[in-house]
């Protein structure tokens, strides 16, 4: 009897203490944010279109949650050093990312440490922008429509440039030039900062980077953007085609940004700070100082974002494999 007795007790003040514990970690995610630093991983440097969407959004969230919101820049490998940081970060609330399409390429064609969609969780989508087709006011080209016959006059002697190996911007150059019937010469650079460059000089006579690089040269009459990839025209350009309506219907991509958390950060958290971006998003001003940079803005909340990961790294695995791209 006094042995069933213990028993009993025992199991009383387990369920007691697991009780506690369940209520002390339901009161410390409700009391998110504590008055500790939130911290915003970009796996890019400083400058780029990643880090200066960070910035607006981290001071505007942290305006949001009464916290303070600090960016980090993590350079290197394409951004898969500073995801890796991220993904093995304290899944609690305090250490964000900026993730994009590069993200999820690399998480569908590389083997590393890390996945976005294994080991990382969605908070918001923030928005995007198109990849644009261009190419330098020195050549004679005037539209994509003469830069394809110049290169089916001369096949494999045109080149584009593009922001690197294995980037968005080089599987879809890749996949314009199949469904084109053209060969070109891709001239990956390690960054989109000296591929522009050399755009502008006519060093390279073509590019498919990032739409907002080129935005600024463009309206110097430096480059010629002839096409863009998403299926609408860019407000800040409305004058330049989709490559939708020049006959590639199935060229639709664009390049993305949003923020994610590691994997078992708790919902609860995950969905205050989802809100609390969704409304910086939709603030007035905020958006129109993503349309200034080319970026689109497009919240989402996290369990769309969610899937929209999911999709996305299947997608462009998909697309790499049909195109067979060497990545290496």
């Amino acid at each position: 009897m006094a042995t069933s007795s213990r028993a009993s007790m025992r199991v009383f003040f387990s369920g007691a203490l697991l009780s506690v514990g369940l209520a002390t970690a339901a009161s410390a995610h409700a009391e998110w944010p504590l008055d500790q630093p939130i911290k915003v991983i970009v796996p890019q440097a400083a400058g780029g279109t990643n880090d200066t969407v960070a910035r607006l959004i981290g001071v505007e969230l942290g305006k949001a949650l009464g916290q303070s919101v600090v960016v980090e820049n993590h350079p290197g490998a394409s951004g898969a050093i500073g995801m890796q940081t991220a993904a093995r970060s304290a899944a609690n609330g305090y250490t964000l990312a900026i993730a994009s399409d590069t993200a999820a390429i690399l998480s569908a064609t590389r083997k590393m440490g890390w996945k976005l969609d294994r080991d990382m969780t969605g908070v918001a989508l923030i928005g995007d922008q198109p990849m644009a087709v261009a190419v330098s006011a020195r050549s004679d080209y005037r539209n994509l429509t003469d830069l394809i016959a110049a290169a089916k006059d001369k096949p494999g002697s045109i080149a584009f440039g593009t922001s690197g190996l294995g980037t968005s911007q080089h599987i879809v150059g890749e996949w314009l030039a199949k469904l084109a019937g053209v060969q070109m010469i891709h001239v990956p650079y390690k960054g989109g900062g000296q591929a522009v460059s050399d755009l502008v000089a006519g060093t390279t006579p073509a590019a498919v980077l990032g739409f907002a690089p080129l935005l600024a040269q463009a309206r110097n009459n430096n480059v010629r953007i002839v096409a863009v990839t998403t299926a609408q025209r860019n407000p800040a350009t409305p004058d330049v085609p989709t490559l939708k309506e020049l006959g590639y219907p199935d060229v639709v991509r664009a390049q993305w940004v949003g923020i994610v958390a590691p994997r078992d950060t708790p919902p609860e958290i995950v969905k205050r700070l989802s809100d609390a971006i969704g409304g910086v998003v939709q603030q007035p001003v905020v958006q129109a100082k993503l349309l200034e940079m080319g970026v689109t803005p497009k919240a989402m909340d996290a369990s769309a974002f969610n899937a929209f990961i999911h999709k996305d790294v299947t997608d462009w695995g998909n697309l790499v494999t049909q195109l067979h791209i060497k990545l290496d």
